[in-house]
């Protein structure tokens, strides 16, 4: 195998005593030499990191996939950004199989894993000898914290021990009620829309963008799940708007301009004072400003109650769990700037989440209306004017159930995850020196025609009558899997059958007539352009 660290230094030594440091020349003499072979040098050293050892000699290139495109230094960016999301990922899986290697931008293998057992053994087996992706660790950290997510080893260990008390059953089980109340509010607002005269488009129908909505209400969720009330539905697009709501909708926009894709492809564009670099700055500054006042207000209000007493067997909202949570071994709890951090993450990463699968799924059924009224029936046996059914008795609706957990493998929010090889490494039956990127697109076998059947690509909630006849866990992962499973899992899936019953109980959705929606992946797969449907009241 070759060592590219050895080569490096060795090049790098040459340079300095060769080169930058010349002996035996007078001085303008050697200051032209040292520039023209730096020069030289400096080419020379990239033609061979960019071309020669990530096409040709890097490792994973003996594993089998395709050719790169003819745009120099692009490897298979432009195939894959030019076809719909997955597609070409699917094509390559039919081609080459469970395992095999594409070339991102600058060329940069990428060995995709898609057979269970490999996935098995990067995400459980050998776990610890895989990280996240450094660069996707730095983008993400600006938004979410140094919490649950972004951690790593020992520290992830620690905070996914301390963590998991706050998403028990129990816990989950009490914040219910709360789930419902923006469901209900975004009901209400959505029923006021349909009974306006001024937004009908035909058939009786009003035209509603789901997407917005659906997003400050899962926010709305989590505000509650923290015990505070963020109004983000009650006073979007109002100066009264706060600060969290404004970020996050900018911050998760659908914005696909050229300038975003050249800052993917060269990250040092984020420093320029660009206008949308200024908004990001500025939104990064509130979501850090709001996270804070919201760990200090759970933080006083865990005082109060602990002066006064008042605490008997009431149930805990998800921060308090938190604020209060002590290691039995060291006897320390979480700091404030820890705290931050997990609420940062929850916050984005919770409600981000949940409003793109609602998205989808409110798009799935409307393009099934069957399926659509079947539910409705179900639903309304359960959910009888406002009251909130238990835990239990959500999950025990099986077509509900069967809706969601068929929306989450036909479009997962979460369709991919990427990993880096801490140290050498050996997958299957090749060796991956360190830093290999690893890539697994769970889209590719949630779309198996071995593991589903043939109709893989078609809505069938029906499917999930006979669970065990299906995918095995690291084939259908829509949380994840393995010791990087979400934590929060049992919270989403009840707040999306929640939502999703609230929403569907008394509004018919219908597709916008020749509205053409795609998947686009940012940091979840959105619809784009934001997901529009034609509602109306349902009999």
């Amino acid at each position: 195998m070759i060592n590219y660290q050895f080569i490096h230094d060795t090049i790098q030594r040459y340079l300095e005593k060769h080169i930058l440091f010349p002996t035996g020349l007078e001085e303008p003499a050697a200051k032209r030499l040292s520039i023209q072979l730096g020069v030289s040098a400096i080419i020379i050293f990239y033609f061979y990191k960019l071309i020669l050892y990530r096409l040709y000699l890097h490792p994973a290139n003996s594993i089998p996939g395709p050719k790169v495109g003819w745009i120099p230094l692009m490897g298979n960016f432009f195939e894959i950004m030019t076809e719909d999301y997955g597609a070409t990922y699917k094509r390559w899986g039919k081609q080459y199989g469970g395992i095999f290697t594409y070339h991102a931008h600058w060329n940069v293998p990428r060995v995709v894993v898609t057979d269970h057992v490999l996935v098995k053994q990067v995400l459980t087996s050998n776990e610890s000898d895989y990280i996240k992706s450094p660069e996707v660790s730095d983008f993400l950290r600006r938004m979410l914290g140094d919490g649950l997510l972004i951690a790593e080893g020992d520290v992830h260990r620690y905070q996914r021990k301390m963590l998991n008390p706050a998403f028990s059953v129990n816990a989950i089980r009490s914040a219910v009620p709360l789930m419902a109340k923006p469901g209900h509010h975004l009901r209400d607002t959505w029923l006021t829309a349909i009974q306006s005269d001024e937004n009908k488009v035909g058939k009786g129908c009003t035209e509603v963008q789901v997407s917005s909505g659906l997003s400050l209400a899962t926010l709305d969720v989590i505000g509650w799940a923290f015990g505070q009330d963020f109004k983000a539905l009650e006073f979007a697009g109002t100066p009264h708007q706060s600060k969290l709501s404004r970020a996050y909708f900018h911050l998760f926009s659908s914005d696909v301009s050229l300038v975003r894709l050249l800052t993917f492809l060269f990250p040092i564009l984020k420093y320029l004072p660009t206008t949308r670099n200024r908004l990001n700055q500025r939104d990064m500054k509130w979501l850090n400003e709001e996270s804070r006042a919201l760990v200090q207000v759970g933080i006083e209000r865990a005082a109060k109650a602990k002066e006064s007493g008042v605490i008997g067997n009431q149930p805990k909202d998800l921060l308090a769990i938190m604020v209060d949570l002590i290691d039995e071994e060291t006897g320390q709890g979480f700091t404030a700037e820890e705290l931050k951090n997990q609420c940062l993450t929850f916050l984005a990463a919770g409600h981000e989440t949940t409003s793109v699968t609602l998205s989808w799924a409110l798009w799935l059924l409307a393009k099934d209306q069957a399926i659509q009224d079947e539910l409705r029936s179900e639903v309304r046996t359960l959910f009888k004017n406002d009251t909130v059914p238990s835990y239990e008795d959500i999950n025990a609706l099986p077509l509900l159930n069967n809706v969601i957990r068929e929306t989450l493998r036909l479009i997962p929010a979460v369709s991919m995850t990427f990993r880096v090889t801490r140290v050498p490494t050996v997958l299957g039956s090749y060796v991956l020196p360190m830093g290999t990127h690893v890539f697994i697109p769970a889209i590719l076998s949630h779309h198996s025609t071995e593991i589903w059947g043939s109709d893989a690509e078609e809505f069938n909630p029906k499917r999930w009558d006979n669970p065990d006849k299906l995918g095995n866990a690291y084939q259908y992962m829509p949380f994840l899997a393995g010791v990087r499973h979400c934590i929060g899992y049992k919270f989403a899936l009840i707040e999306l059958k929640l939502l999703l019953a609230i929403l569907i109980r008394d509004i018919q959705y219908f597709e916008k007539p020749h509205f053409v929606i795609s998947k686009r992946q940012q940091i979840t797969l959105r619809p784009y352009p934001n997901m529009t449907l034609w509602l109306k009241s349902a009999k």
